[in-house]
């Protein structure tokens, strides 16, 4: 490549950078954008980024949303862009049927991405109006950042979607959050938590756990019976054996848009004031990791694309 191509890339990509992450722009020297780039950082070919929102798509993860710069998170997660149902006239009755389509095909054309509306719903209105987006998508080391901006609204199959273009930049960024693992449902766990005051005993479906805390599913109604800050105290079973007992402190309390519907969740701070109580929750995290790499492994060789953690 010459100097002068050379030249035109790195400006190109710089501008891409301060746009989209304003607040960092005096790092982005030129020497520092090549460097960047070399170390796989900086992620500037659509190809690059195209594992990770496959991976967010057949992995059904959840992952933030920020507009403008603002402090404040938005969720959302990657959706399909279904064709529409074709029309067939069978012994004069009109049925539809599912048109030849392989699921979350449409991102290999990297021409747009489709993601569920936002939680909470104010998101909704302010995305309209805003000119940067940025994704933010965690794997088992680092959070990936991209920028992209929204194209439309639209419908798949009378369900309300967002299209974005397909995300233009994208940048490791390492530290952000302790790695959570994700709990399958077919795994065999199950949460208990004790009752406290007003709040009955319940038992939750676990969502994901990491070193350092966990989450987990809840009705609506039960999700009211939380607060932030309050402690409980809570037991994790795995095929009715109860793996570990411990203190948690209540961190947040969410509602995410699911394929399904809204999801309510709630996030737990582990106690762990013992050695023995803190070897427990590495040795489930560490398990349910290992669970989780083969599962992705076996989806990566079904769809013959790669997946990644």
């Amino acid at each position: 490549m010459d100097v002068e191509k050379k030249e035109e890339i790195l400006k190109s990509v710089q501008k891409k950078l301060t746009f989209f992450f304003p607040e960092f722009a005096g790092l982005y020297t030129p020497q520092a954008i090549e460097d960047g780039i070399d170390d796989g950082e900086i992620l500037i070919k659509a190809r690059d980024l195209l594992p990770y929102l496959q991976s967010a798509f057949f992995d059904n993860k959840v992952f933030e949303v920020e507009l403008d710069g603002m402090t404040w998170v938005y969720f959302s997660r990657v959706h399909d862009d279904l064709p529409d149902l074709i029309e067939e006239t069978v012994e004069g009755e009109i049925v539809l049927r599912e048109p030849d389509y392989t699921p979350g095909d449409y991102l290999k054309k990297m021409t747009h991405l489709i993601c569920l509306p936002l939680e909470s719903g104010m998101g909704n209105l302010k995305i309209r109006n805003s000119q940067r987006i940025m994704l933010r998508f965690f794997t088992s080391t680092c959070a990936i950042e991209m920028g992209t901006v929204l194209q439309d609204l639209v419908v798949v199959r009378d369900l309300p979607v967002l299209r974005f273009g397909f995300p233009v930049i994208g940048r490791q960024v390492k530290g952000v959050r302790a790695y959570r693992a994700k709990m399958p449902e077919e795994g065999g766990f199950s949460l208990f938590i004790e009752g406290k005051h007003k709040r009955p005993s319940m038992t939750c479906r676990p969502i994901d756990i990491s070193f350092l805390g966990m989450s987990f599913a809840v009705s609506k109604e039960d999700q009211k019976l939380f607060r932030v800050d309050e402690t409980c105290r809570i037991r994790l079973f795995q095929d009715e054996e109860m793996k570990v007992q411990l203190s948690c402190t209540v961190r947040s309390i969410a509602k995410v848009r699911g394929h399904k519907g809204t999801e309510f969740t709630c996030g737990l701070q582990f106690d762990l004031p013992t050695r023995s109580a803190a070897s427990a929750v590495e040795d489930i995290v560490t398990m349910v990791q290992r669970d989780h790499l083969k599962e992705l492994a076996e989806k990566s060789e079904e769809l013959g694309i790669s997946l990644i953690q």
